[in-house]
């Protein structure tokens, strides 16, 4: 597998937990080697671009949000309704300094832009938008791949589901996908699903080094069409999950980042209705926001829905989504995601706050944070949740300082994603500390 289209550092946030002892860790991956605007490689000619290189440097500076031009996609729809305006209260951020946790040395925030591969930023305070930028020819009309943003996406949509009934999250996945009867998820919930506590003891184990993380991960995106098919490649998302006849361990109990946890919750949504994910999001989610443009979900090549990884919205848009639920659900004048649901993800279910398996990551707020609904959330001292996706993608939402944060790049490789994170998060905390006067940097005591 060539090393521009492997995937040996998918989600190496995620993998940070403590409960499993991984191994292959982020910062043996980037070796700590600060991002640097030098690192980017001259972008490829368009026309050269296709689903057998998109997927890393130098392409992905423009095929992260061009990805309606290399594979299939299925539209959301934006709806008939106005647009809910965004007016702009501008301020300087970029002289913000911060003291960048990989160099350790002090930084602005024109200079974090310039070295973490920014495509798009945008920053909201009190709804009104603070900052906005946009690099690598991607415009404020561009829709940008939001990887693993994704799956807090999901979890947005599973909340709406559940209070109208449709959807319930103590049920089994078998209960709504039979074909799911003896591989690992066999006696998991759908919660198990959504707080990523589903017991792999093989994928565990492969987590423990570099070649079994990057394997694990190939064969979804293989399946996906995202990486060049082989011999043993599952002929789409669905038959890859079905594939899955394997031991499974004791659910519920540990956090286990599963990228195909949030595939299968897409397809168990679409059972549970009786009506495909994108039509699911349009009616539902999406058309409600007042967005300026349509959305899209990636699709594999049986027209299924890559829903852990593929949805695609513009800056703006995904900042509206995150002004809604750090408004507790409410946005546009309507209540779209049951202000419930949101307080579960903000106390990350109040009883697992206080026992549940750790999902900590090295960032402010996140070092004794937990997972809930495919959102990350911070200690309650700090009370903030987030989206975090591959390449450096984040939504950031701070309800205490009325904040959200939106963040795309095209980080080059797998080798500098955990250092872009490290830094472009840390320059983000410095932004609402500047403008608000909260901060979640350890030992703060705000």
């Amino acid at each position: 597998m060539p090393a521009a289209t492997s995937r040996p550092a998918r989600e190496c946030l995620a993998v940070l937990s403590a409960t499993l002892l991984f191994a292959f860790s982020c910062a043996a991956i980037s070796a700590q080697t600060a991002p640097s605007s030098s690192a980017a490689p001259t972008p490829l000619d368009p026309l050269t671009i296709n689903a057998t290189n998109w997927y890393w440097g130098p392409a992905n500076t423009w095929s992260w949000h061009n990805t309606r031009r290399i594979f299939p996609t299925a539209g959301i729809s934006r709806g008939v309704g106005p647009v809910v305006s965004l007016t702009h209260d501008e301020h300087d951020l970029a002289s913000i300094t911060f003291t960048d946790p990989i160099s350790q040395k002090t930084m602005s925030v024109a200079a974090m832009l310039d070295r973490t591969f920014t495509d798009g930023f945008l920053v909201l305070h009190h709804g009104k938008i603070a900052a906005e930028s946009y690099r690598n020819g991607m415009t404020a009309d561009d829709p940008h791949m939001l990887m693993s943003v994704s799956k807090s996406v999901m979890g947005a949509l599973a909340g709406i589901l559940a209070a109208q009934g449709k959807l319930d999250p103590a049920k089994l996945v078998t209960a709504y996908i039979p074909e799911m009867q003896g591989t690992v998820y066999e006696g998991a919930t759908v919660r198990n699903l959504l707080d990523m506590t589903v017991d792999d003891p093989t994928e565990r184990a492969a987590f423990t080094s570099a070649e079994g993380t990057a394997k694990a991960y190939e064969a979804v995106d293989e399946a996906g069409g995202w990486l060049p098919s082989t011999s043993t490649t599952a002929p789409g998302l669905r038959a890859y999950l079905t594939s899955l006849h394997r031991p499974h361990g004791l659910h519920g109990q540990q956090f286990l980042y599963l990228d195909q946890s949030a595939i299968l919750i897409g397809w168990v949504m679409e059972r549970a209705t009786g009506k495909d994910l994108s039509q699911l999001l349009t009616e539902n989610l999406w058309s409600k926001l007042g967005p300026e443009h349509d959305a899209s979900m990636m699709l594999d090549h049986y027209q299924q829905a890559y829903s852990s990884a593929g949805f695609n919205a513009t800056l703006r848009d995904l900042a509206r989504l995150g002004q809604m639920m750090a408004q507790h659900g409410s946005y546009n004048g309507q209540q779209i995601v049951p202000a419930a649901w949101v307080k579960d993800i903000q106390t990350a279910g109040a009883a697992q706050q206080e026992t549940g398996p750790s999902a900590s990551a090295p960032y402010p707020g996140h070092r004794h944070g937990l997972y809930r609904n495919f959102w990350w959330v911070t200690e309650k001292s700090c009370g903030r949740f987030a989206g975090i996706g591959l390449g450096g993608q984040l939504l950031i939402i701070d309800p205490i300082a009325d904040m959200v944060v939106v963040k795309f790049d095209s980080v080059p490789s797998p080798e500098l994603d955990d250092a872009t994170f490290s830094t472009q998060y840390a320059a983000i905390d410095a932004i609402i500390h500047s403008l608000s006067g909260h901060t979640c940097q350890l030992g703060s005591g705000k």
